[in-house]
């Protein structure tokens, strides 16, 4: 027979034990809660210092500002993904504004935008002998074969969006590639969405699978919404870009038929998702439905610097600086007919909001992100002999 005060003890010990067990839950409960809140306070106030930067005008270069006097006498061939495309034109455009200043010859080759007549202008450039090929947003990894002839004859090779990151690629025959850098760029586009959603975002990401580049950033951005503890990717859709058109409505009716007004944000690769989502979020407009916001991770075309200005169905846009760009490629050019490394430089991210975006839609409807810091001196500097 157990003894009462034994008994007793023993309740008493076993009703202490469930009380501390249950006391240390509840502990670990409110401090699991209330890390989570704190882990995502401090997140945005992180991204928000990211985002201001990334909206202030950069009005120092933070360039190269040394480097070999111009070399003479230099023939070029820009060959073209498509010059129908504003970022390849714009780049084009640079190039052709910093050659004016030096007696290189520059002239065009355009693609179309099809794989297999991007190959023939390749081969048509290489069969001119020129010192120097440019391709402007042409996958150089489709055309490696291509390029080992360019290779083989000297012929120095830069790309524009040839590679999925700035810097050089001896494998691809390529000298450098110029871009600002996706990681930062689709960072950048997601920490918005965090700091617009004062740490309760839910984002729609579009993509399109073709492109390894447009992987990668999608990839980044969900990363950058998964690290803010109180933040959801709902999903990551792939659409082609050349599907966007017939897809995206059906596509789009599809994911608010399954997430609704959850969607708080809607992140995308560039700004063509946001033209064709739009018809679809007038729909609820009409209806009074939640709207989400909608940023791009690069682009930056006209339509979305109005949208943008307007308040209507977009709230940033994260655009390269072509002209810059243009000029870069000519200066890393120069750098190789010298027999000397390429600058490696990327250029800084920069966003466009309802802050900044007058200064893309002013009186001359520019339409194009062209830092004011200075680099066309800093290179005409560079180049002087």
């Amino acid at each position: 027979m157990i003894h009462e005060n034994y008994k007793s003890d023993w309740f008493h010990s076993l009703s202490a034990y469930i009380f501390s067990r249950f006391k240390t839950f509840i502990i670990f409960f409110f401090a699991t809660t209330c890390s989570a809140e704190t882990m995502t306070a401090y997140y945005v106030a992180y991204a928000q210092e990211k985002v201001r930067r990334a909206i202030s005008e950069n009005a120092v270069w933070d360039g190269p500002t040394t480097g070999p006097s111009i070399v003479s006498d230099k023939n070029i061939i820009f060959v073209a993904s498509d010059l129908r495309n504003g970022g390849v034109y714009g780049v084009g455009k640079g190039m052709s504004e910093a050659i004016s200043n030096i007696d290189w010859h520059l002239r065009f080759i355009d693609g179309f935008g099809s794989e297999v007549r991007q190959g023939a202008a390749i081969k048509k450039a290489i069969s001119f002998k020129p010192d120097a090929i440019v391709l402007g947003g042409i996958d150089a990894q489709h055309h490696k074969d291509v390029l080992k002839i360019a290779k083989s004859q000297g012929i120095v090779v830069i790309g524009w969006h040839a590679t999925e990151l700035a810097g050089g690629n001896s494998e691809l025959g390529l000298f450098m590639n110029v871009t600002t850098d996706p990681l930062a760029v689709a960072e950048i586009a997601a920490m918005l969405a965090i700091v617009n959603s004062k740490g309760r975002a839910k984002t729609l990401i579009f993509t399109d699978p073709n492109y390894k580049i447009a992987t990668i950033k999608a990839n980044a951005m969900a990363d950058t919404i998964r690290r803010c503890a109180n933040c959801e990717v709902l999903e990551v859709n792939a659409l082609p870009l050349d599907k966007i058109a017939e897809q995206m409505p059906v596509t789009f009716e599809g994911l608010w038929k399954k997430y609704g007004a959850d969607i708080t944000h809607i992140l995308a690769i560039n700004d063509l998702y946001i033209d064709y989502v739009i018809p679809s979020l007038e729909t609820n407009v009409e209806q009074q439905i939640h709207i989400p916001q909608n940023i791009s991770a690069g682009d930056g075309s006209r339509a979305a610097y109005k949208r943008i200005n307007n308040g209507s169905f977009q709230l940033a846009t994260v655009p390269e600086p072509l002209y810059l760009h243009g000029w870069q490629i000519t200066d890393e050019l120069n750098r190789a007919f010298n027999q000397l490394p390429p600058s490696g430089y990327s250029a800084p991210v920069h966003m466009v909001t309802p802050d900044n975006v007058s200064e893309l839609i002013g009186k001359h409807e520019r339409g194009v992100y062209d830092p004011k810091n200075g680099y066309r001196d800093a290179y005409l500097k560079i180049w002087k002999p």
